[in-house]
């Protein structure tokens, strides 16, 4: 984690330590990012309030990562793997009205990717290697929701599980993939092929599971039973979560590599490369394809008429249109807002950017720019 974070402090903020996050509620945005949960007007680009409100807190609160889940009237987060080996073993409930602490869980490891939620139960994978399920409606005396089971793996878990049809799908550092009874706890199968850790949380359509490992390649597997239905070489380490379309499988690698697989057979179609990783997973709208990428720029492809050379690789005229003007390196999947693409910068005075979703035209940024004083 340390490497992806080899940047310069800003104005005396503290370096970038974990994964930023974003989601989206209304016409509200709810960004982790270092060590603040933030929550943005996206109507007026003020912000509402911040989570914790200063940070003389002894030991320090944060930092954050992964996407905040909205729970009732309750924001979920959860503390981050930090620099210089430093974590925050607890997951948070904030009020989405004041942004106060309404409780928090204590575990003994990171919770980097955040959490899960079937409406009743929330479900928390953490550094320690185990998945728990909370249950926020049932607390011990000091506050802290109960834990109704625990899923014990044999590594970390840096990623959310996936939650469909009552299993959840944990990916973990042991090289697994576990499918697991989301009332139980009750392990169903385990996939256990992949030569390298897992760290993406995986994708799912007509019953087949999409993903990729550290060990260079991406897989699909029955998530009935956990079978093999294909496996595709990819260049470098996968961290971005995949992305499916109407008949491809979008992800990107460390090495700025974005893959289009065919569904059905595990075909590389096509890649595209940027300059720098991919963390962020690309998101599909508009009939576009929007990447972010460590080399501070976003691009939009059109996944159905992208030209490309003998080796599948996309000629850069296919591009509909590339955005170079925020500075700063994006690890954050950005968000469709209305006409708007909301991204993230990892560092920086500015917490977001809005780009024109059709012309990647930069608009309006949170905090807004603060008027510079004239003298008469």
């Amino acid at each position: 984690m340390a490497l992806a974070f080899t940047l310069t402090a800003c104005a005396g903020e503290p370096p970038p330590a974990a994964f930023p996050g974003m989601s989206v509620s209304g016409q509200y945005a709810y960004l982790a990012n270092n060590f603040h949960l933030t929550k943005w007007d996206l109507n007026t680009g003020a912000e509402v309030w911040k989570f914790p409100a200063t940070q003389d807190n002894n030991p320090p609160i944060g930092p954050f990562s992964g996407t905040p889940l909205k729970f009732g009237d309750w924001i979920i987060i959860g503390g981050s793997a930090g620099l210089n080996g430093g974590y925050d073993p607890h997951v948070y409930a904030v009020s989405d009205a004041t942004g106060a602490e309404v409780w928090r869980f204590t575990g003994t490891r990171e919770f980097v990717d955040g959490v899960v939620t079937d409406g009743k139960l929330i479900y928390a994978p953490s550094g320690d290697g185990a998945l728990y399920a909370l249950d926020p409606s049932n607390r011990e005396a000091n506050g802290e929701p109960r834990i109704v089971w625990k899923f014990q793996t044999g590594n970390r878990l840096w990623s959310r599980p996936l939650l469909a049809d009552g299993r959840l799908y944990q990916a973990s550092f042991d090289h697994s993939l576990y499918a697991i009874d989301a009332a139980s706890g009750r392990q169903i199968w385990r996939f256990d092929e992949p030569a390298a850790p897992i760290a993406m949380q995986p994708a799912m359509r007509d019953g087949v599971l999409y993903f990729a490992s550290f060990d260079g390649f991406a897989y699909a597997i029955n998530a009935s039973d956990g079978s093999l239905k294909w496996k595709s070489a990819v260049d470098a380490w996968v961290w971005t979560d995949p992305t499916i379309g109407r008949d491809l499988l979008y992800m990107g690698d460390v090495r700025g590599k974005v893959y289009a697989f065919d569904l059905q057979t595990g075909a590389r179609v096509w890649y595209f490369e940027a300059l720098d990783s991919i963390k962020a997973q690309p998101v599909l709208a508009n009939d576009l394809l929007y990447i972010v990428s460590m080399d501070t720029f976003v691009y939009a492809l059109d996944p159905s008429g992208v030209a490309r050379d003998g080796s599948g690789r996309i000629d850069r005229n296919s591009i509909k249109w590339r955005n170079e003007t925020l500075g700063r390196r994006l690890m954050t999947t950005p968000v469709i807002y209305g006409g708007d693409l909301l991204v993230p910068p990892l560092d920086g005075e500015v917490r977001i950017w809005t780009l024109n979703a059709k012309t990647g035209e930069r608009g309006s940024r949170m905090p807004a720019a603060q008027a510079t004083a004239t003298t008469p």
